[in-house]
Protein backbone atom coordinates (compact mmCIF):
# COMPACT_ATOMS: atom_id res chain seq x y z
CA UNK A 1 0.00 0.00 0.00
CA UNK A 2 1.21 3.69 -0.91
CA UNK A 3 0.02 6.13 1.78
CA UNK A 4 0.06 10.10 1.09
CA UNK A 5 -1.26 12.85 3.20
CA UNK A 6 -2.68 16.01 1.37
CA UNK A 7 -2.43 19.01 2.92
CA UNK A 8 -3.41 22.83 0.98
CA UNK A 9 -3.46 26.08 1.16
CA UNK A 10 -1.26 26.70 4.32
CA UNK A 11 -1.17 30.42 4.33
CA UNK A 12 2.14 30.96 6.59
CA UNK A 13 1.75 34.40 7.47
CA UNK A 14 -1.80 33.67 8.34
CA UNK A 15 -1.57 30.51 10.47
CA UNK A 16 -3.93 29.10 13.47
CA UNK A 17 -0.57 28.35 15.48
CA UNK A 18 -2.46 25.87 17.80
CA UNK A 19 -2.57 23.46 14.77
CA UNK A 20 1.15 22.94 13.84
CA UNK A 21 2.37 20.67 15.61
CA UNK A 22 -0.82 18.68 16.15
CA UNK A 23 -0.96 18.15 12.24
CA UNK A 24 2.81 17.42 12.38
CA UNK A 25 2.08 15.02 15.04
CA UNK A 26 -0.72 13.61 12.87
CA UNK A 27 1.33 13.27 9.75
CA UNK A 28 4.44 11.56 11.49
CA UNK A 29 1.65 8.86 13.59
CA UNK A 30 0.22 8.53 9.26
CA UNK A 31 3.74 7.39 8.46
CA UNK A 32 2.60 8.51 4.69
CA UNK A 33 5.12 7.50 1.47
CA UNK A 34 4.57 11.06 0.12
CA UNK A 35 3.50 14.51 1.47
CA UNK A 36 1.46 16.31 -1.34
CA UNK A 37 0.66 20.03 -0.83
CA UNK A 38 -1.00 21.48 -3.64
CA UNK A 39 0.14 25.49 -3.06
CA UNK A 40 -0.42 28.17 -1.24
CA UNK A 41 2.18 27.84 1.49
CA UNK A 42 2.64 31.53 2.45
CA UNK A 43 -0.10 34.12 2.69
CA UNK A 44 1.75 37.44 0.17
CA UNK A 45 4.71 35.03 -0.41
CA UNK A 46 7.48 37.06 1.81
CA UNK A 47 10.56 35.67 3.03
CA UNK A 48 9.74 35.05 6.16
CA UNK A 49 6.41 33.13 5.47
CA UNK A 50 8.65 31.16 2.77
CA UNK A 51 11.29 30.00 5.69
CA UNK A 52 8.37 29.24 8.12
CA UNK A 53 7.10 26.94 5.23
CA UNK A 54 10.17 25.57 4.22
CA UNK A 55 11.06 24.54 8.34
CA UNK A 56 7.72 23.05 8.58
CA UNK A 57 8.66 21.05 5.37
CA UNK A 58 12.25 20.22 6.54
CA UNK A 59 10.49 18.78 9.99
CA UNK A 60 8.37 16.44 8.57
CA UNK A 61 10.26 12.74 7.92
CA UNK A 62 8.31 11.69 4.76
CA UNK A 63 9.20 13.56 1.51
CA UNK A 64 7.29 16.65 0.38
CA UNK A 65 6.00 17.16 -3.09
CA UNK A 66 4.73 21.03 -3.30
CA UNK A 67 3.14 23.05 -6.04
CA UNK A 68 2.85 26.32 -6.53
CA UNK A 69 -0.39 28.45 -5.48
CA UNK A 70 -1.66 32.04 -6.64
CA UNK A 71 -0.24 33.34 -3.17
CA UNK A 72 3.24 31.79 -3.64
CA UNK A 73 4.18 35.18 -5.98
CA UNK A 74 4.55 38.49 -4.83
CA UNK A 75 1.50 40.62 -4.45
CA UNK A 76 1.23 44.45 -4.32
CA UNK A 77 4.33 44.51 -2.04
CA UNK A 78 6.75 43.25 -4.81
CA UNK A 79 4.81 43.79 -8.04
CA UNK A 80 7.89 44.13 -10.29
CA UNK A 81 9.25 40.87 -9.11
CA UNK A 82 6.00 39.80 -9.73
CA UNK A 83 6.89 40.10 -13.53
CA UNK A 84 10.17 39.84 -13.35
CA UNK A 85 10.96 37.10 -11.54
CA UNK A 86 7.73 35.78 -9.70
CA UNK A 87 8.82 32.16 -8.55
CA UNK A 88 12.66 33.83 -6.88
CA UNK A 89 11.57 33.26 -3.43
CA UNK A 90 10.33 29.98 -3.82
CA UNK A 91 13.26 28.74 -5.83
CA UNK A 92 15.40 30.12 -2.68
CA UNK A 93 13.27 28.71 0.04
CA UNK A 94 11.07 25.63 -1.76
CA UNK A 95 13.00 24.05 -4.80
CA UNK A 96 13.71 24.70 -8.56
CA UNK A 97 10.72 22.45 -9.44
CA UNK A 98 7.04 24.37 -10.31
CA UNK A 99 5.73 20.46 -12.13
CA UNK A 100 7.57 17.94 -10.11
CA UNK A 101 7.34 14.46 -10.79
CA UNK A 102 7.74 11.80 -8.13
CA UNK A 103 7.52 8.26 -9.01
CA UNK A 104 6.94 5.44 -6.62
CA UNK A 105 6.69 1.33 -6.27
CA UNK A 106 2.77 1.87 -7.05
CA UNK A 107 2.01 5.48 -7.65
CA UNK A 108 3.14 8.60 -9.82
CA UNK A 109 2.25 11.27 -8.83
CA UNK A 110 2.86 14.49 -11.60
CA UNK A 111 2.24 18.72 -10.62
CA UNK A 112 1.34 21.30 -12.87
CA UNK A 113 1.67 24.84 -12.47
CA UNK A 114 -2.06 26.52 -12.50
CA UNK A 115 -0.28 29.81 -11.42
CA UNK A 116 -0.41 33.13 -13.92
CA UNK A 117 1.68 36.49 -13.12
CA UNK A 118 -0.93 38.21 -15.05
CA UNK A 119 -4.57 37.40 -17.28
CA UNK A 120 -6.35 39.26 -19.64
CA UNK A 121 -9.14 39.27 -17.04
CA UNK A 122 -9.57 40.86 -13.48
CA UNK A 123 -9.32 38.16 -11.02
CA UNK A 124 -5.57 37.30 -11.47
CA UNK A 125 -5.57 34.65 -8.36
CA UNK A 126 -8.05 32.47 -10.65
CA UNK A 127 -5.64 29.80 -12.42
CA UNK A 128 -4.94 29.10 -15.89
CA UNK A 129 -3.57 26.45 -18.13
CA UNK A 130 -1.60 26.86 -21.06
CA UNK A 131 -2.26 24.65 -24.59
CA UNK A 132 1.73 23.99 -24.10
CA UNK A 133 1.21 22.80 -20.79
CA UNK A 134 -1.10 20.58 -22.10
CA UNK A 135 1.38 19.50 -24.60
CA UNK A 136 4.00 19.01 -21.94
CA UNK A 137 1.67 16.99 -19.39
CA UNK A 138 0.60 14.64 -22.18
CA UNK A 139 4.41 13.83 -22.42
CA UNK A 140 4.68 13.51 -18.90
CA UNK A 141 1.94 11.47 -18.49
CA UNK A 142 2.73 9.00 -21.23
CA UNK A 143 6.40 8.71 -19.93
CA UNK A 144 4.70 7.35 -16.98
CA UNK A 145 6.16 3.30 -16.01
CA UNK A 146 3.24 0.83 -16.30
CA UNK A 147 1.36 -0.18 -13.53
CA UNK A 148 1.36 3.00 -11.27
CA UNK A 149 -1.55 4.58 -10.16
CA UNK A 150 -1.25 8.41 -11.66
CA UNK A 151 -2.10 11.11 -9.69
CA UNK A 152 -2.12 14.82 -10.66
CA UNK A 153 -1.79 17.90 -8.74
CA UNK A 154 -2.55 21.61 -9.30
CA UNK A 155 -3.54 23.98 -7.04
CA UNK A 156 -6.68 25.27 -8.87
CA UNK A 157 -9.94 23.55 -8.85
CA UNK A 158 -10.61 21.39 -12.09
CA UNK A 159 -14.39 21.11 -10.82
CA UNK A 160 -16.56 23.51 -9.03
CA UNK A 161 -18.18 22.25 -5.32
CA UNK A 162 -21.44 24.30 -6.45
CA UNK A 163 -23.02 26.55 -9.51
CA UNK A 164 -21.67 29.55 -7.84
CA UNK A 165 -18.37 28.64 -7.95
CA UNK A 166 -17.79 27.84 -11.55
CA UNK A 167 -16.19 31.07 -12.71
CA UNK A 168 -13.30 29.59 -9.81
CA UNK A 169 -12.62 26.65 -12.29
CA UNK A 170 -9.14 26.56 -13.73
CA UNK A 171 -8.80 27.67 -17.32
CA UNK A 172 -8.56 24.75 -19.61
CA UNK A 173 -10.38 22.22 -16.92
CA UNK A 174 -11.91 19.87 -19.13
CA UNK A 175 -9.58 19.84 -21.80
CA UNK A 176 -7.03 18.77 -18.62
CA UNK A 177 -9.75 16.63 -17.27
CA UNK A 178 -10.18 14.59 -20.68
CA UNK A 179 -6.10 14.52 -21.06
CA UNK A 180 -6.12 12.66 -17.50
CA UNK A 181 -8.56 10.38 -18.49
CA UNK A 182 -6.97 9.08 -21.65
CA UNK A 183 -3.91 8.87 -19.95
CA UNK A 184 -5.68 6.66 -16.78
CA UNK A 185 -5.28 9.48 -14.55
CA UNK A 186 -7.33 7.93 -11.14
CA UNK A 187 -6.53 10.77 -8.79
CA UNK A 188 -6.63 14.66 -9.44
CA UNK A 189 -5.71 16.76 -5.76
CA UNK A 190 -6.27 20.58 -5.39
CA UNK A 191 -7.17 23.15 -3.41
CA UNK A 192 -7.22 27.03 -3.62
CA UNK A 193 -10.97 27.48 -2.39
CA UNK A 194 -10.58 26.35 0.84
CA UNK A 195 -13.02 23.66 0.52
CA UNK A 196 -12.71 20.24 1.09
CA UNK A 197 -14.81 17.99 -1.25
CA UNK A 198 -14.78 14.54 -3.47
CA UNK A 199 -16.08 14.30 -7.04
CA UNK A 200 -16.38 11.03 -9.09
CA UNK A 201 -16.08 11.39 -12.57
CA UNK A 202 -15.79 8.76 -15.25
CA UNK A 203 -12.63 7.30 -15.93
CA UNK A 204 -10.93 5.16 -18.74
CA UNK A 205 -12.49 2.10 -17.39
CA UNK A 206 -15.93 1.35 -16.25
CA UNK A 207 -14.18 -0.08 -13.07
CA UNK A 208 -12.04 2.48 -12.54
CA UNK A 209 -13.61 5.91 -12.16
CA UNK A 210 -11.33 9.28 -11.73
CA UNK A 211 -11.36 11.11 -8.24
CA UNK A 212 -11.41 14.87 -8.59
CA UNK A 213 -9.97 15.84 -4.52
CA UNK A 214 -9.69 19.43 -3.19
CA UNK A 215 -8.69 19.88 -0.06
CA UNK A 216 -9.58 22.73 2.41
CA UNK A 217 -7.11 24.89 4.48
CA UNK A 218 -5.06 22.79 6.43
CA UNK A 219 -3.83 25.08 8.70
CA UNK A 220 -5.04 28.53 8.08
CA UNK A 221 -7.17 31.47 9.92
CA UNK A 222 -8.45 32.02 6.20
CA UNK A 223 -11.56 29.74 6.67
CA UNK A 224 -15.05 30.14 4.67
CA UNK A 225 -17.57 28.27 6.38
CA UNK A 226 -15.50 25.13 6.60
CA UNK A 227 -13.36 23.71 9.13
CA UNK A 228 -9.39 23.13 8.84
CA UNK A 229 -8.51 20.08 6.71
CA UNK A 230 -6.19 17.64 5.15
CA UNK A 231 -6.81 14.32 3.57
CA UNK A 232 -5.06 11.10 4.40
CA UNK A 233 -5.14 8.95 0.57
CA UNK A 234 -4.44 4.82 0.30
CA UNK A 235 -3.83 3.25 -2.79
CA UNK A 236 -3.61 -0.64 -2.57
CA UNK A 237 -1.56 -3.38 -4.41
CA UNK A 238 -5.13 -3.32 -6.66
CA UNK A 239 -4.83 0.42 -7.49
CA UNK A 240 -7.99 1.03 -4.92
CA UNK A 241 -8.26 4.37 -3.75
CA UNK A 242 -9.05 5.54 -0.34
CA UNK A 243 -9.48 8.42 1.17
CA UNK A 244 -10.33 10.02 4.65
CA UNK A 245 -10.61 13.97 5.13
CA UNK A 246 -9.79 14.61 8.80
CA UNK A 247 -10.71 17.98 9.87
CA UNK A 248 -9.86 20.24 12.99
CA UNK A 249 -12.11 20.24 16.33
CA UNK A 250 -12.10 21.15 19.53
CA UNK A 251 -10.86 17.26 20.57
CA UNK A 252 -8.05 17.97 17.87
CA UNK A 253 -7.72 16.06 14.10
CA UNK A 254 -10.69 13.83 13.67
CA UNK A 255 -12.07 11.85 10.91
CA UNK A 256 -14.71 14.18 8.88
CA UNK A 257 -18.16 11.88 9.36
CA UNK A 258 -20.21 14.37 6.91
CA UNK A 259 -22.29 13.38 4.70
CA UNK A 260 -21.11 15.55 1.97
CA UNK A 261 -17.41 14.46 1.92
CA UNK A 262 -18.28 11.00 0.31
CA UNK A 263 -17.62 10.67 -3.09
Amino acid sequence: MTRLVHLSDLHFGKTDLRLIEPLRQEIEHAKPDLVVISGDLTLRARNREFSEAARFISDLSAPCFVVPGNHDIPYYHALLERFADPYRRWRRHIGDALEPTWVGERVAVVGINTVRRAQWRLNWADGKISRSQLARIDRRLAAVPKGRVRIVVGHHPFLAPEPRLQNRVVRRAEAALSLFRRHRVSLVLAGHLHLPFIRTLPGAAPNRPMLVVHGGTTISTRLRGEPNAFNVIDVDAQGEIGIETRIWTESGWQRDEREHQAA
